[in-house]
């Protein structure tokens, strides 16, 4: 199922929602942005609220080169080594 909408992690500041909604309406992500705020700022808290709602259920897009078996992988963790001092106690 694809979402008509969608996040962007290229190109985000915050959680990427703007600069979804830019890439999809080909818009300039430096205006968005500004008019966002504008709206924000002018809605009384409905924005900053439809924001956070958006930016939750919004999925990301994925990108040419990324599949979905690397973006739920995450980083990979380093093993740490086993440190072996018997001097040393508290």
């Amino acid at each position: 199922m694809t979402s008509a909408f969608y996040k962007l992690k290229r190109g985000r500041v915050v959680s990427g929602v703007i600069a979804g909604l830019a890439d999809k309406f080909g818009w300039d992500l430096s205006l968005a942005r500004v008019l966002t705020a504008i709206f924000i700022y002018f809605s009384g808290g409905f924005g900053l609220f439809l924001y956070i709602v958006m930016a939750s259920i919004l999925p990301y897009k994925l990108e040419e080169k990324e599949t979905y078996s690397q973006q739920a992988r995450g980083r990979r963790r380093k093993e740490a080594k086993v440190v072996e001092d018997d001097d040393w106690v508290w």
